[in-house]
């Protein structure tokens, strides 16, 4: 089975998230979805102004899909779904259903403030999903680099370690990631706090000039972690897309 790509598309990030998400999509040969959710219709007491409102956020659904389309890279055509409902768990629900490899999101800013915003989506789809979500980050000049190297050098990614189970599986999906996109993969070890330890990981991506960032979804007594994580974190302070591994989604990808 090939893989798919679901790219989570919404107003004032589609087009960086359907450039990165197409790009990817090319790199591993793989089917390329374009998601937008859009908020699900509140109550009416007449049925005829509920359809009428549902009719209306499908129609603008489907035009935040067919903007981002063409931000595509070129040879990438993406079928496109739009849903109704929760955010989160209909994103959640589409890559369920189309058996994805991966989700890419975006983030709108950075900061302090940022990082409490940054909640709706971003941070919480890694809770929800199926499968790993790559966050991508607003770049300096809201342009990402390419999935490849420079001058025939082979691009890096970077995972970071802290010795739990989490991070060793988020290790073995970035092992299977790099040698399917021929990347080089730095494994950096991890030893202080969610602060210091997004800080090092940001420093050391740059140094490397990396490509991706991946890291785990972190847990605590059975519960993720909130705004203090790393992978709440490390979003608003990187310069390329950051992936977040959900323990106990596979750690491999399909042949």
């Amino acid at each position: 089975m090939g893989h798919t790509i679901v790219i989570a598309v919404e107003p004032g990030t589609a087009q960086r998230v359907a450039r990165v998400g197409g790009e990817l999509a090319l790199r591993l040969d793989a089917r390329a979805v374009l998601a937008h959710v859009q908020v699900e219709a509140p109550f009416f007491s007449a049925r005829g102004d509920r359809e009428r409102d549902r009719h209306q956020r499908e129609r603008r659904g489907r035009a935040v899909a067919h903007a981002a389309s063409a931000a595509l890279p070129a040879g990438v055509v993406a079928e496109e779904r739009v849903a109704l409902g929760g955010v989160v768990s209909g994103l959640a629900e589409i890559a369920e259903d189309e058996e994805a490899t991966l989700i890419v999101a975006g983030c709108r800013g950075r900061g302090a403030l940022a990082t409490a915003l940054l909640g709706s989506t971003s941070r919480a789809l890694p809770s929800a999903a199926p499968c790993p979500v790559m966050i991508v980050p607003p770049a300096p000049v809201d342009r990402p680099r390419p999935f490849d190297g420079a001058g025939g050098e082979l691009p890096t990614m970077v995972a970071g370690m802290d010795g739990s189970t989490e991070a060793s599986a988020a290790v073995r999906f970035a092992e299977s990631l790099a040698a399917a996109m021929d990347h080089r993969l730095v494994v950096v070890q991890l030893r202080e706090d969610a602060g210091t330890r997004a800080a090092a990981l940001q420093g050391i991506s740059e140094s490397e000039d990396a490509r991706m960032i991946v890291i785990a979804a972190e847990q605590r007594n059975g519960h993720r972690l909130g705004l203090r994580s790393l992978a709440a974190r490390l979003p608003r302070l990187a310069t390329c897309p950051v992936t977040v591994v959900p323990y106990g989604t596979p750690t491999a990808l399909a042949d």
